[in-house]
């Protein structure tokens, strides 16, 4: 009987790994924004703000558009190791919405980035974000053209 639950506990156990690792957390989702080479398309992004990203695309016509720095590091360049380099923290707020905080390892959180996520279509997806600290902005603001 006891070799029996658990090789039933086994394959249930194995049915569900694949469920649990087709929806990666906010965090993850997060940390695959910063395994991208370009942050102005990613599959993280809600409906609206990838709009906002396409929108700011075509109205700059091939320059720069409103958004002139990689928002993810606050401006920095973003090397291949930058993502060691820093902390996430993930707070759930409600079972549709999140924050994931990102900073550097050791740092004054000065340069802080502030992840917006809700769940849209059934995974959790980035819908804004915003730097606290010395250099405020917020990303939608930005996109939209309303930007300081």
């Amino acid at each position: 009987m006891m070799k029996q639950t658990l090789l039933a506990l086994g394959i249930l156990a194995f049915g569900l790994g694949p469920a649990l690792a087709a929806d990666p957390g906010p965090e993850a989702v997060v940390k695959k924004l910063y395994a991208e080479p370009h942050p102005n398309h990613s599959t993280v992004y809600t409906k609206r703000l990838q709009g906002l990203f396409d929108a700011d695309a075509k109205q700059a016509n091939g320059a720069t558009g409103s958004l002139d720095f990689d928002y993810r590091l606050n401006g920095e360049p973003l090397k291949p190791d930058t993502v060691n380099a820093l902390t996430f923290k993930e707070a759930t707020e409600g079972k549709d919405q999140a924050k994931v905080t990102v900073e550097r390892k050791g740092g004054d959180g000065s340069k802080s980035i502030v992840y917006d996520l809700v769940r849209e279509d059934g995974a959790w997806r980035v819908s804004d974000a915003h730097a606290i600290g010395d250099r405020k902005w917020q990303l939608s603001t930005i996109l939209k053209g309303e930007a300081q």
